[in-house]
């Protein structure tokens, strides 16, 4: 495909595509050693939107590896200074965007000084605004010299191949940080600088004057609504109603346009709203294998928009190459993989759980958030669930019974946490129960427990349960009802097929009762701890209590959830790894003490019908956000051959 377009005259030579020889990416690992690849061809997969398509593609600065190692990826290199302050980021020399244009330092630093912050209270250090409409806490340090408080990093341009990324007090985790929450670090300047809003007339946040080393000299003064109107006349498929929509999908979620050079293997080259999204090569794209052959294989990628209920007949027609299922249809996949076209392949997830529930600690109604802090009552909730029933009738019997915690194997695995509070006991449930003061011991006429007094006195317990509304949430709740009915509580599902309404809820921290949650991954408590600390404001469990909370909570000393926000601020703060491990163990000790959420199975195993043309595709690789899928498969060395 490119060797015509070279022959043509509309493509330079390979040579002058590809980075430095001493600075190209060679991907040796994944390099097949056992047969020669085979250039071209279109693989097909079905369209499970953006954090599916995206993934397969990315290339991040740095990439994080299965061990919570770094990687240089993008980046080829770095130095850290003896005090643990300053990050000399090195790039690969000749590096070019997906267009030609040369990839450089300027690039980095003015992502991070105008793209990523634009602008910082300086009372306060919190960064007040970005054009990304995402800002992450990796660059936040603590200033010793200002009383601790927490300030952005500074990025520096030295020259074309090398920027610095320099800190208040130590972050021994920041590239790692870098790679989850910031992973690409980098955009087009030149692309960017008249779509992305700017007052040049004004000081920059970071009272830097030298605008060269902050990626700035020559930047025009751009209003929010010139941005528009220069992204709107650049291409249709810029047209956003508003600046914040503009930063939102141009400046955050970018892979969705076509029109945006990128580093990735393949770039989108269709608009959102077709049925089928194709992908098609970078060809500057600067990896090669093994042998120094230009990497990817494959031409294009289409992910293709259809009903889920099709995905199985589509893999055995051979209309799709690669496609997901879970444990409920592996018994349809595997039946026909010995004559069908496919082959059944097997990666790993680190889930705590693949089915929970969380109780919201802050409630709106009082009497059941004191009633969810009672850890008997999540004792109780627990041990009534028939998990082995559950098992069967959800997954066909692939998963295993499993309370929310790290499983065996992984970094975060505690003995005797998996397995507790997972017996079926419903009269120790009950007697549990019994044992709570605000409840009464009778059942009403319906055969419910009541609250003895307050505000819901006479009134039976109720867990309003919100869920995505598909088949598996009602199915799951259906179950939960009939298993809680045993111990007089009652259970509704709050459907909501809407995800982002029903994550407004959780940001809220008071509006859910309590939620299901599908399949829950924890890679790493000390590099993300989401899910358990303290410190987001969207896990149901955690409520108001999140330190991102604009009228966050603060703990009753002495309480467990002290214990957790704690043990959070401890993580914030930690400047050496020791101390980082120590409260990553505290927050982790915290959830096998009080169990915050109730797991009831897990299924480590991602399964994956992949087509016999499909080469190069290695099982057992780690699935997860943080390692980024797919991605972490290195897709770019898969090929097709018949």
């Amino acid at each position: 495909m490119l060797a015509d377009m070279v022959a043509a005259g509309t493509l330079p030579a390979l040579e002058e595509r590809l980075p430095s020889s001493a600075d190209a990416f060679v991907d040796a690992a994944y390099t097949p050693a056992d047969e020669t690849p085979v250039y071209g061809g279109t693989m097909r997969t079905p369209n499970a939107g953006m954090w599916y398509f995206g993934p397969i593609c990315e290339e991040p600065l740095f990439r994080l590896l299965d061990d919570g190692s770094v990687e240089a990826n993008v980046a080829g290199g770095y130095d850290l200074s003896d005090d643990g302050l300053v990050y000399t980021i090195h790039l690969r020399e000749g590096m070019k965007w997906s267009d030609g244009t040369p990839f450089t330092a300027t690039d980095c630093v003015y992502y991070y000084n105008y793209v990523l912050v634009t602008d910082v209270d300086n009372e306060t250090g919190k960064v007040t605004k970005s054009n990304t409409t995402k800002i992450y806490n990796w660059y936040m340090t603590a200033d010793p010299s200002d009383g601790g408080k927490m300030k952005p990093a500074q990025v520096r341009y030295v020259d074309d191949v090398t920027f610095t990324i320099t800190l208040y007090s130590p972050k021994p985790t920041l590239l790692q940080n870098i790679c989850i929450d910031n992973k690409w670090m980098f955009c087009p300047r030149e692309w960017y600088k008249d779509i992305m809003s700017n007052d040049a007339s004004k000081p920059h946040w970071s009272g830097e004057t030298d605008l060269k080393l902050i990626g700035g000299e020559g930047l025009p003064t751009v209003t929010e609504e010139q941005a528009l109107a220069n992204a709107k006349a650049r291409s249709s498929l810029y047209t956003f109603e508003d600046y914040n929509r503009l930063c939102e999908q141009l400046g955050y979620r970018y892979w969705q346009y076509a029109g945006r050079p990128t580093l990735r293997p393949w770039n989108i080259t269709s608009a959102l709203t077709e049925q089928t999204l194709v992908f098609e090569r970078n060809p500057y794209y600067w990896k090669v294998d093994a042998q120094g052959r230009q990497l990817p294989y494959v031409d294009k990628i289409e992910f293709v928009t259809m009903d889920e209920s099709l995905n199985t007949q589509e893999v055995m027609a051979g209309n799709l190459d690669f496609c997901g299922f879970g444990g409920p249809d592996f018994p349809t996949y595997k039946a026909s993989e010995a004559t069908g076209c496919y082959s059944i392949k097997t990666m790993v997830s680190p889930n705590w759980t693949t089915a929970a529930l969380q109780l919201n600690q802050s409630y709106k109604d009082a009497q059941y958030a004191k009633l969810f802090a009672e850890i008997d009552f999540r004792h109780a909730l627990s041990i009534a669930a028939d998990r082995s029933d559950m098992n069967e009738i959800l997954n066909n019997g692939m998963a295993e019974p499993q309370q929310f915690a790290a499983p065996e194997g992984t970094a975060e695995y505690i003995p005797g946490a998996p397995e507790k509070w997972i017996e079926l006991d419903v009269d120790e449930a009950n007697r549990l129960l019994d044992g709570i003061s605000m409840l009464n011991s009778t059942l009403n006429a319906d055969g419910y427990r009541t609250f003895a007094d307050e505000a819901n006195a006479g009134k039976a317990v109720t867990l309003e349960v919100e869920t995505t509304g598909d088949d598996w949430s009602a199915r799951t709740v259906a179950l939960l009802a009939q298993y809680y009915k045993k111990i007089g509580i009652q259970v509704v599902e709050v459907a909501n097929t809407d995800n982002n309404a029903r994550n407004e809820k959780y940001y809220t921290g008071d509006q859910a009762m309590c939620s299901l949650e599908g399949g829950t991954g924890v890679f790493n408590v000390i590099l993300r701890p989401d899910y358990l600390s303290a410190r987001r404001n969207n896990v149901c469990w955690l409520g108001k209590y999140g330190l991102e909370h604009q009228d966050h909570l603060t703990p009753e000393p002495g309480t467990p959830m002290a214990e957790v926000v704690d043990a959070t601020l401890a993580l914030n703060a930690g400047t050496t790894m020791e101390e980082l491990q120590a409260a990553g163990e505290r927050i982790l000790q915290s959830h096998y003490e009080n169990t915050w959420a109730i797991g009831f199975y897990n299924d480590s195993n991602s399964f994956y019908a992949v087509n016999n043309r499909i080469h190069n595709w290695r099982e057992g690789f780690v699935m997860c956000d943080e390692l980024r899928f797919l991605g972490n498969g290195r897709p770019y060395t898969w090929f097709i051959q018949e």
